[in-house]
């Protein structure tokens, strides 16, 4: 005989006497006695709290001290001991490039995409989802449980990179390339911004209706997907020889209502071509809240602030900007004019270690270092960048970016003391400064555990690397490249 729990039954009994029962209902989590940092606004002290979560999801309530007695719960996490943060937001990502890191590591942009092309332009539409599956575990694995994801596309061409540069036509490779790489965030439990890129393989025209049946089918497959969180665009004037590309996103954020984030004055290579598109943008009335500025390095004073004074936004990689030598964004500047600022991890094959920890500790290194100012990014500034502050700009916030009644309980619990930093004096400073991935123990999504330590609950791990190694070492062959180590 299955025994009902009392709270169940007295939930029964209210729903059959057409009671409400709300005074009844369990929640599906109670986290309790843990070190909150909740990143809400206002409330920048940790302390520690409890909160629940409900059967979709997100979560019911919040507060300091114990929870109430006898509250019922079907799990309950006591996290003394343990701080608790929202999950990390990337909010720049090519989540597919997990698979190639290591490569082109003298080399600045230009010359590190040559360095991963050979493996990308054969890659096929089943390739990109178990590349993109790898990726978003490792995402997960590393306490990011949302990302804004520059998709592959399936196209191969040669995108021009000075001013009315003549380069032949895209071509489209066949499959399912989009909707592969949908799927494959999806089965690992990461949420996600979608952003697709406008390859101008025929007429304007031609390139609005594919966009425009990628579209439709979201609508139609994934509209009751809580993780895809909304489609994007992915600008790509910075590699475009005329103003026509710009129309081109106008005309596509228009249409369908898609936010665009655009690869902009990244490089130090070729800056008067880069900073002379920038008008190409205003001409075409790209810019505003829902324009996003990709890296946005190489700039003057000036284009900050018209960008800000149209209401533009930015996100910033400092370990990818780093690691590629592409310059340190002035953040205090974009912020003094107005502009709302993200931080992202951009892809795997340029930071290697998808570490958000890390990414807060260079980018507040690259900040105190150019100001040569120790309060001109602190510890709290930092993460509020790369959770709530990400959430804003991608326009997400009403969901996730924080730990706040109502959005999505996507957390990480972190242990400061395994392996032991000591005591605690500052909690945000210990969680930025001396926590990593060695303190991360768990990783929720929607309150459900999805990592366990380096364990992928969710996932065959073992079939995901066998898959991952067998289509890498055939993209090898087929350029006659070796790997080192399969």
């Amino acid at each position: 005989m299955k025994i009902v729990p009392l709270y169940r039954a007295l939930a029964l009994l209210t729903v059959l006497l057409g009671l409400s029962g709300s005074a009844f209902a369990a929640d599906a989590l109670l986290v309790k006695n843990a070190m909150l940092i909740t990143m809400k606004r206002g409330e920048e002290k940790p302390y520690v709290g409890y909160f629940t979560v409900g059967g979709d999801g997100r979560i019911t309530a919040l507060a300091a001290g114990a929870a109430p007695a006898g509250h019922a719960a079907d799990r309950v996490i006591d996290a003394a001991g343990k701080i608790i943060g929202p999950g990390f937001l990337s909010g720049h990502s090519h989540i597919y490039m997990s698979p190639l890191r290591g490569l082109a590591t003298d080399q600045t942009l230009y010359g590190w995409v040559n360095g991963f092309g050979p493996f990308t332009r054969g890659a096929t539409a089943e390739d990109m989802y178990w590349f993109s599956l790898h990726g978003s575990v490792d995402f997960l694995r590393n306490g990011i449980t949302t990302a804004y994801d520059f998709t592959d596309s399936g196209s191969l061409g040669t995108p021009a990179v000075g001013l009315g540069e003549k380069v032949p036509p895209p071509v489209l490779k066949p499959g399912p390339f989009e909707e592969n790489q949908i799927k494959a965030k999806t089965d690992a439990r990461l949420r996600f911004v979608n952003s697709v890129g406008l390859p101008e393989f025929g007429t304007h025209d031609e390139v609005i209706e594919r966009l425009g049946r990628l579209v439709a089918w979201v609508k139609e497959t994934q509209s009751d997907n809580p993780y895809l969180l909304k489609m994007a665009i992915s600008g790509g004037l910075q590699r475009a020889p005329t103003k026509a590309t710009a129309d081109l996103e106008v005309r596509a954020m228009r249409t369908f209502g898609l936010i665009n984030q655009s690869h902009f004055l990244e490089s130090p290579e070729r800056v008067t071509d880069q900073q002379a598109k920038f008008a190409w943008y205003e001409e075409a009335g790209a810019l505003g809240p829902d324009f996003i500025f990709g890296h946005f390095i190489q700039t003057t004073p000036d284009l900050v602030r018209r960008a800000a004074k149209a209401g533009a936004h930015m996100c910033w990689q400092p370990t990818s900007n780093s690691r590629l030598a592409s310059g340190v964004a002035d953040i205090p500047l974009y912020e003094a004019m107005g502009m709302k600022v993200a931080v992202g991890l951009d892809d795997q094959s340029c930071t290697d270690i998808s570490d958000p920890f890390q990414n807060l500790r260079i980018g507040m290194a690259l900040i105190r270092t150019k100001y040569k100012d120790a309060k001109a990014m602190s510890t709290y500034h930092m993460l509020h960048l790369h959770t709530l502050s990400t959430a804003e700009v991608l326009g997400v916030a009403d969901r996730v970016g924080s730990l706040e009644p109502g959005k999505f309980a996507d957390f990480i619990l972190v242990d400061p003391r395994a392996p032991d930093t000591g005591p605690v004096h500052d909690v945000i400073g210990t969680y930025v400064l001396a926590c990593g991935l060695r303190n991360l123990k768990q990783v929720y999504v929607g309150g459900e555990l999805v990592v366990d330590g380096e364990r992928h609950l969710k996932q065959d791990e073992a079939l995901l690397r066998r898959e991952v190694d067998t289509r890498v070492a055939r993209l090898a062959a087929e350029n006659r490249l070796t790997i080192a180590m399969p």
